[in-house]
């Protein structure tokens, strides 16, 4: 209709222009003129084929009065779900979630698009951008939650998820959190706790994290006092408290400030203290593995705690897989 339209306003435009004009000299009525055919767009046969505009006879076509002029209708915008700009969910230790072939993975930084996840606060929804599809969670034949990637819909309740910037918690699936393990596995779902493992960030904003060393057997939690370090009784104070730096690989106790250092005795064994914090400091670098706290420079030595000792000291041992001495829940202050 958009060239009907132009005519129409042509001949608009020639009536306002000679509305002014004499009327003439009265002749005879010549014979009248036949009614010209006005050309009419023609719409397809299909209304959502892809054509080009073209002009054919109309069949007695009516009169075509100008169209009359109104204001268009203002709609509301709609209002975009608030996506978020492509995230990646790193664990307390620097590992991202990576999507592949479907399962997510716990794995060293690659800088690659399994990495990249789109998350949206209004539909509840994570998306990975590798494949497109959205994080699942659901259960399996035996009765346990599975992790995996879906056909993303916004009706499926094992798609709904919250990220509250340190952990990604199921919305449809009571107490239900994801959980990244060692690097190279799969990330997996577990009852929500306070364990370090469930706690993530947005890897280009990650700093240190906030964490207390929990004996898995005893009970007990890693304390400082006048530099040493020791395994006793809970008590709640800032002595318990450490933070974590995943870029430095220190741990540094809240009380005096300081970090956790092995250092080599006359012995030809290793002291645990805590001293100045030097990033550059070889002494200080941990790396956390299993629920071992492993030296980074000295691989084969681990934080043991011996509940023999009367004075419940900590100390560096050498690591065994299965010492109980060296187990550790790492829990997220």
């Amino acid at each position: 209709m958009v060239k009907l339209t132009h005519l129409v306003a042509g001949a608009a435009s020639l009536a306002f222009a000679f509305a002014d004009t004499p009327a003439p000299t009265p002749a005879p009525t010549p014979a009248p003129t036949p009614t010209p055919t006005i050309p009419c767009l023609v719409p397809p046969a299909d209304p959502f084929a892809i054509y080009e505009e073209s002009l054919a006879p109309c069949t007695n076509p009516p009169a075509t009065a100008a169209p009359a002029t109104t204001a268009p209708a203002t709609t509301a915008p709609a209002t975009a779900a608030p996506f978020s700009d492509a995230i990646r969910f790193c664990a307390y230790n620097r590992q991202v979630l990576s999507e592949y072939y479907g399962d997510i993975y716990t794995d060293v930084l690659r800088n690659n698009q399994n990495e990249q996840f789109v998350y949206s606060a209004q539909l509840h929804s994570i998306t990975v951008k590798s494949n497109g599809e959205c994080l699942d969670a659901f259960l399996d034949d035996s009765g346990a939650f599975q992790l995996h990637t879906y056909t993303c819909s916004s009706s499926n309740p094992n798609q709904q998820w919250n990220f509250n910037t340190n952990r990604i918690e199921h919305l449809t699936h009571n107490n239900l959190c994801l959980v990244a393990g060692a690097a190279g596995t799969k990330a997996r779902v577990e009852p929500c706790s306070s364990s370090l493992q469930q706690v993530f960030s947005d890897c280009s904003s990650q700093s240190t994290v906030s964490l207390q060393f929990q004996t898995c057997y005893t009970d007990k939690y890693l304390s400082e006092y006048d530099t040493g370090l020791y395994a006793d009784t809970r008590r709640d104070n800032i002595n318990e408290k450490f933070s974590y730096d995943p870029v430095a690989q220190t741990i540094k106790v809240n009380s005096n400030g300081q970090c956790l250092d092995a250092f080599p005795t006359e012995d030809g064994k290793f002291g645990l203290h805590t001293y100045n914090c030097d990033a550059s400091n070889a002494n200080q670098k941990w790396v956390f593995e299993d629920n071992r706290v492993k030296h980074a420079t000295y691989p084969n030595l681990c934080l043991d705690s011996d509940p023999t000792y009367d004075d419940h000291h900590a100390q560096l041992w050498e690591c065994f897989p299965y010492n109980r001495n060296q187990c550790w829940n790492l829990i997220h202050a």
